[in-house]
């Protein structure tokens, strides 16, 4: 207790008494950090618990994209992600030039909404044009198959398709 008889978490009440409290700002302040701060650990403990209950995605049956991607011969993959690539020297490169794009452009002051756009029209477009690239590489290699390749070739495809089908009902139901 103080020698002056206030005890030490006075608020300050009296004229000219300093306050000695948490002001109120400071306390919704703190709130606000420690709640942004639980969302943040909820994120990374589910991110956490997603990815280590057996269920990565790479156990997953590939999409139709996929798919079809990895049908293609190396040499036309090597080509496709060369093109895909750029000047980046690598497709992961590229996507990383494209997001520290979209940050410079979110950081400008004043914010050019017009730019953002314009940058995510063709960050799309590019994305696009991959995806053309690889389904005329993989038409032109279907249309080379015989009648029994193609067919043989379906049946495989159904099968996959099947199994992505059966992953996707069995992890929407909670089972493994």
């Amino acid at each position: 207790m103080s020698t002056d008889g206030h005890t030490p978490n006075s608020t300050g009440g009296g004229a000219g008494e300093p306050r000695t409290g948490m002001r109120l700002w400071l306390k919704v302040l703190l709130a606000v950090s420690l709640a942004t701060n639980l969302a943040v650990a909820g994120l990374a403990i589910g991110a956490f618990m997603r990815w280590h209950d057996g269920s990565h995605p790479g156990k997953r049956p590939p999409s139709v994209g996929s798919m079809i991607f990895r049908d293609l011969d190396r040499e036309t993959r090597t080509e496709l992600h060369r093109r895909a690539e750029g000047d980046h020297g690598s497709y992961g490169a590229r996507r990383r030039a494209e997001g520290e794009a979209v940050i410079a452009i979110l950081r400008g002051d004043p914010f050019d909404a017009g730019q953002l756009a314009r940058v995510l029209e063709q960050q799309a477009d590019n994305r696009r044009a991959f995806q053309i690239s690889v389904q005329r590489a993989w038409i032109a290699q279907v249309e080379a198959m015989t009648a029994d390749e193609r067919a043989r070739y379906a049946e495989r495809m159904r099968e996959m398709l099947r199994r992505h089908a059966e992953w996707h009902k069995a992890h929407r139901s909670g089972k493994p």
